[in-house]
């Protein structure tokens, strides 16, 4: 049996892989390697090109997604994973704001050591970590998170993600605000402020911060 993650703080919610950790570059990086870079491209202009490693057509194969699913599961693959630059400082100074008050991640269980020595390595702020249950299929990972963050508002009063899937998961009704960390803006009636960068998400907390004070 799974354990339920007791979170003891109202605040923010965070997600960590492509938001903390350039995980697809990880990735990208060992993937052209085991399984060809046809159009030779660099690992940033293929990051750019496909977004996400599931987006890559010549890496749809068997035997990629199974190396894909076999690191998914490995906690040294996690603590190599590298740090989106000074997400670690920004996310500090956000604590400082409103608090951190979960990571939640697709990341299944298993994993919770790496993740763990990643999140510490690097300084972040302490806080509970919620990983996808084993019954949820990666693939369902973003509507699961959707579905977990309208049941934890308004606990969690916000969230800072990458994924325009989870925004497009959310049901209308959900209150929350979310800090879409993305160089793509994500188009929503749902309250969605696109950041394409750190220093976007850290200012626009400070007004949310003065919205919700105002309340």
């Amino acid at each position: 049996m799974e354990e339920k993650i007791k979170i003891t703080e109202t605040g923010l919610g965070v997600d960590i892989d492509e938001t903390l950790a350039w995980t697809v570059g990880h990735w990208v990086k060992e993937m052209q390697k085991l399984f060809g870079n046809p159009e030779n491209l660099t690992v940033k202009e293929l990051v750019d090109k496909y977004s996400y490693t599931q987006n890559v057509p010549y890496w749809q194969t068997p035997e990629a997604e199974a190396w894909m699913e076999e690191k998914r599961k490995s906690d040294d693959f996690q603590k190599e994973i590298p740090l989106i630059e000074n997400a670690n400082h920004f996310l500090n100074k956000i604590n400082d704001v409103i608090p951190i008050a979960a990571y939640i991640t697709i990341r299944p269980q298993s994993v919770s050591e790496g993740t763990q020595h990643w999140l510490e390595k690097h300084n972040f702020p302490k806080a509970p970590i919620i990983f996808r249950p084993s019954k949820i299929p990666t693939k369902e990972g973003n509507k699961w998170k959707a579905k977990l963050l309208k049941e934890l508002y308004p606990q969690i009063i916000g969230f800072i993600d990458d994924s325009a899937h989870v925004i497009e998961a959310l049901s209308e009704d959900y209150k929350g605000k979310i800090f879409h960390y993305n160089k793509i803006p994500a188009k929503t009636k749902l309250k969605v402020t696109n950041c394409d960068n750190w220093q976007a998400v850290y200012e626009e907390v400070k007004k949310f911060k003065e919205e919700i004070r105002d309340k």
